[in-house]
């Protein structure tokens, strides 16, 4: 089984993202389990979610405690989100503008505020990083790209161009940060 945690700010599109990779993983043939995590959470203020991948059914409903992976919505959250626990040879996937490597994790980087923007997924609060980071999530954990398409298409039916387009963008340009 895969666990896999996201931590964002509130209005990020966490929850949203949590419940597509789920969904990917059912389109995939596996089982696929959405954490949202709700308390006190607002929007900006630091919140999480997290998901279960796995190719048989998911006994655990527990909080992920040390995941497989973790999901960096926003680079100012790097070293929270990895000191949150994240398993011993976890990897972490980060939004961010420059390579943010972490020390003794394997790493992955996008810019998915850059892709977002460049294809006019906007908020009131800002681009909806959210699209990207599934797509990006998708390619490092090897998740065929027209299952990730599908996704979107069953989640958007008839409005999911730009949603797709960003989406194969951060698909095809996250990168494994080299240390």
């Amino acid at each position: 089984m895969l666990e896999l945690r996201i931590n964002g700010f509130g209005g990020q599109g966490s929850v949203t993202l949590a419940h597509l990779l789920a969904q990917a993983a059912l389109e995939n043939g596996e089982q696929g389990q959405a954490l949202p995590f709700f308390g006190v959470e607002r929007r900006g203020a630091p919140v999480r979610a997290a998901v279960r991948m796995s190719p048989s059914t998911i006994h655990v409903h527990s909080q992920c405690e040390l995941p497989d992976y973790v999901v960096v919505m926003s680079e100012k959250l790097t070293e929270a989100a990895v000191n949150e626990g994240i398993n011993e040879i976890g990897t972490v996937i980060i939004n961010a503008p420059h390579a943010v490597p972490v020390e003794k994790h394997p790493t992955w980087q996008v810019d998915a505020d850059a892709i977002a923007r460049e294809a006019g997924l906007f908020s009131a609060d800002g681009p909806f990083i959210n699209i990207p980071l599934f797509g990006a999530v998708c390619r490092v954990l090897n998740i065929p790209q027209n299952v990730m398409e599908q996704t979107i298409l069953n989640k958007w039916p008839g409005k999911s161009e730009r949603n797709l387009g960003a989406a194969g963008k951060a698909y095809n340009s996250v990168a494994q940060i080299s240390v």
